[in-house]
């Protein structure tokens, strides 16, 4: 397994290991750093679609006017 070192002051040190240890709280935030990038790529390449096919999201988006439509005419 991969070693990795984390500069930290004295009072960050502190909060980490009032919430569950250091090890943990390194660990959890580089899931959160790893799934907040995926994130960043998965909605570049979704306005990326968007601009090559504007119609299909237009159509899409006007079906979802319509059904609020339906559901606001339903109550």
């Amino acid at each position: 397994m991969p070693t990795v070192s984390v500069r930290l002051t004295e009072e960050e040190k502190k909060e980490l290991i009032e919430y569950g240890g250091l090890s943990r709280g390194v660990k959890e935030g580089v899931r959160l750093y790893l799934k907040a990038q995926k994130s960043r790529e998965i909605f570049r390449k979704l306005e990326e679609l968007q601009k090559k096919n504007p119609v299909r999201t237009a159509a899409e988006k006007e079906a979802e006017l319509i059904r609020q439509d339906r559901e606001d005419r339903a109550r």
